[in-house]
């Protein structure tokens, strides 16, 4: 019988229920197409090279979990509410709390299993488009996946859990609700009061929000200066709070303000829609700044996310320029071990070409023992030659450099790239030479930390304390796992060996980007859908309210059409209050993401890419919430427009 009431309620009532099944039903989505992915034999085989890939996915699964099951027991806390007066009347007619709870958990069992079954079907595809994705990221040739056992067992788990965990308040509450507390009216809107002094209040946040950005920009430029970065993750977590207050103080402002405005409050029904946004103002504005906060840290991840596979190829460019590099800190034996470690590389591929360079040194510690912080490292100091080395800028694409009785640090450490040699200079083979600055944007020709470039006269007579040699393979795309393993046993038996291979750190460095891009637009979509449900359905929890306040504007001649028209302005405004700022921010937020990449040294983020990435970021946004406000509206439209009796128009 309670099947069957349950089915029957449901067919009744599923435009009121949709907002709770498209949020679940796109949570399971997303989560099966995560889980499939993250078991996917190409994710495990990943995995030995970077361990931290599974881990990632297990932590992201889990964040949205937790977001995901707090919106939907908001959202069935809404199902109950939109119905208690139902469950009121069914308690008046001798039902039992038990029978109550029973035909609650089948109706929202019946949902959420449809919603689940829906869900797993639209995440196939969403799984086929994450692993095409990943192959982009990867540069691999896409094929389509076969799915996972455990990914699907993992989801099916998940899904039940956060059902049942959703629905616990609820029938917590039926257990213990009284008939008078099912049957009772809403407590009556409060006006909002004294916006005047809340504007005051915004205005201070505002400018207080703009000098807390200029601040963590600054602290973001000193962090990658090797500065301490625990002020700007301090700096970041205070943005986040004035994000929240700036959106409470507005909200609260806004209302209240225009309300003020006769002009704008005579015209048409504008009254009714500010005096609905002003009701309740204090619980509505801390949803608004919640909500805010949450699609502004969406914001945030997503740019991460799409920037993070330029970032990848910057850094395989940077840090191993060749297929192949070699270095030796034991001269004398250089060529017969180098002979036998060739001779594994050419197992894997032909080397098409091959170039030798040296490193020399007196071992003093002229300029070593004046980088700040390191003292107790006794590094010694190594050279380049200007020839040798403005030949690897070229073979590499960089314009070459002059020096003159100079010397030039290079360095890929942040913290070593601000050493002071102002003050320093060093004479070599009887030439003084003073210095020409520190440079962090070249590559790493060798494995050091950091070594000096001087003009050649300056090192005929120096020693030779490494050599390098890099090797350009013909075929680039090598079994990378293979040969780093073989290289490793070759350099356990002979010291002062140690190899780089191009292959293995790429797949390194965009195996992690490509995890780190799913992921945080995994989060950031749930965070966005998230926040959406609970917007839609803080909407929807006031249609009794509504519908009174719309019956008596039809009393006074307001016809359907001004009726709808008044609703879609009412929750329009509603809805804009917690997305402009987020959606303006994707602009700063992705400049910066390009400032940051140029202090790196890596082009590609900066300017018109910056801003195409803030633009694709905005719309996607932005066509999640219209997908949302058009439900909304239309559900809405369903329980509060009245129309004219023997001549009801269809909904438009």
């Amino acid at each position: 019988m309670f099947a069957k009431l349950a089915f029957r309620n449901v067919r009744r009532q599923i435009r009121s229920y949709l907002i709770y099944f498209i949020t679940v039903a796109l949570s399971i989505a997303l989560m099966f197409s995560v889980n499939n992915l993250s078991y996917s034999d190409r994710i495990q085989g990943l995995a030995e090279i970077s361990s931290d890939v599974s881990t990632m996915f297990t932590m992201v699964t889990v964040l949205c979990c937790l977001v995901t099951a707090l919106v939907l027991s908001y959202a069935t806390g809404f199902m109950l509410k939109l119905r208690k007066k139902e469950f009121g009347m069914y308690l008046t007619l001798g039902m039992t709390r038990q029978n109550i709870r029973t035909l609650f958990v089948f109706e929202t069992g019946l949902l959420s299993g449809l919603a689940l079954l829906v869900g797993m079907g639209v995440g196939l595809v969403i799984f086929q488009l994450l692993s095409a994705l990943f192959a982009s990221i990867m540069e691999f040739s896409f094929t389509l996946s076969a799915y996972s056992v455990q990914g699907i067992l993992l989801t099916l788990a998940v899904s039940i859990g956060l059902f049942l965990l959703s629905s616990l308040a609820s029938l917590r509450y039926l257990k213990k609700a009284t008939v008078s507390e099912l049957l009772k009216e809403e407590a009556a809107e409060q006006t909002q009061r004294y916006p005047v002094f809340w504007c005051m209040i915004s205005a201070v946040l505002l400018a207080g929000f703009i000098g807390c950005l200029a601040v963590t920009y600054r602290n973001l430029m000193a962090a990658f200066d090797g500065e301490n970065g625990v002020e700007l993750f301090l700096w970041l977590v205070i943005d986040l709070v004035m994000v929240f207050l700036v959106h409470f103080s507005f909200s609260r402002t806004l209302a209240g303000m225009l309300l003020r405005n006769k002009k704008l409050k005579n015209n048409s029904t504008n009254t009714v829609v500010l005096r609905s946004l002003s009701g309740k103002i204090t619980v509505n504005a801390l949803l608004i700044g919640a909500l805010a906060t949450l699609l502004v840290f969406a914001v945030c991840m997503s740019n991460l996310a799409l920037s993070e596979k330029i970032y990848s190829e910057n850094v395989v460019s940077k840090d191993c320029p060749y297929d192949v590099m070699a270095m030796s800190d034991q001269p004398e034996t250089f060529e017969t071990h180098m002979d036998a470690g060739k001779e594994i590389v050419e197992r894997f591929s032909p080397i098409t070409d091959e170039l030798d360079y040296r490193l020399y040194s007196t071992e003093e510690t002229t300029l070593s023992r004046h980088i700040a912080g390191f003292e107790k490292m006794e590094w010694t100091d190594k050279y380049m030659s200007l020839t040798q080395f403005n030949g690897l800028l070229i073979d590499c694409g960089y314009e070459p450099i002059q020096l003159e009785n100079q010397y030039l640090m290079c360095t890929n450490i942040m913290e070593i790239s601000n050493a002071n040699f102002s003050d320093v200079t060093v004479t070599l083979n009887g030439i003084t030479c003073t210095w020409a600055g520190n440079s962090t944007v070249y590559p790493e020709f060798t494995q050091t930390w950091f070594y000096f470039i001087v003009p050649d006269e300056t090192l005929e007579k120096m020693p030779v304390s490494d050599i390098c040699t890099a090797y350009t393979l013909e075929n680039s795309r090598i079994d990378a796992v293979a040969l780093v393993d073989a290289l490793d046993s070759f350099c356990e038996a002979e010291n002062g060996l140690d190899y780089r291979v191009r292959e293995y750190y790429r797949l390194y460095q965009y195996t992690t980007a490509g995890t780190l891009m799913i992921g945080t637009l995994y989060v950031a979509t749930v965070f966005v859908c998230m926040a959406l449900a609970i917007l839609s359905v803080k909407t929807l929890s006031t249609l009794d309210e509504e519908r009174r306040r719309f019956a008596v504007l039809y009393r006074l001649g307001v016809d359907v059409k001004m009726q709808k028209a008044t609703l879609r302005r009412q929750i329009g405004v509603f809805f804009a209050m917690p997305f402009v700022l987020p959606m303006l921010m994707t602009i700063p937020v992705g400049l910066i993401f390009g400032e940051v990449y140029e202090v790196w040294g890596f082009a590609g983020l900066g300017g018109q890419r910056a801003m195409e990435t803030a633009v694709w970021i905005a719309f996607t946004v932005a066509g999640i919430y219209a997908l949302y406000f058009v439900i909304t509206y239309r559900i809405a439209c369903s329980h509060v427009i009245c129309y004219d009796s023997g001549n009801r128009e269809i909904l438009s």
